[in-house]
């Protein structure tokens, strides 16, 4: 069984690999995700404000390519 670091990189490396704009979707859903997820927690309905910093969050990440290497 792969330990914790072993996962994390796996999952990094496949996530570099991305495109730019594939990348971006993926944080942008995930900041999503995250934001409903602590809206259920709290119990406290907060779609509109996850909606919007999961679109904020992928315009970011695309505008500025935040996954580029420069070598």
């Amino acid at each position: 069984m792969a330990g914790p670091r072993q996962l994390y990189r796996r999952f990094d490396d496949w996530a570099r690999g991305l495109s730019r704009l594939r990348y971006a979707l993926l944080t942008g859903a995930f900041a999503t995700v995250s934001v409903l997820a602590v809206g259920v927690l709290f119990n406290t309905s907060m779609t509109f404000q996850a909606v919007t910093m999961g679109v904020t969050m992928a315009a970011l990440y695309y505008a500025f390519d935040m996954n580029a290497r420069f070598d």
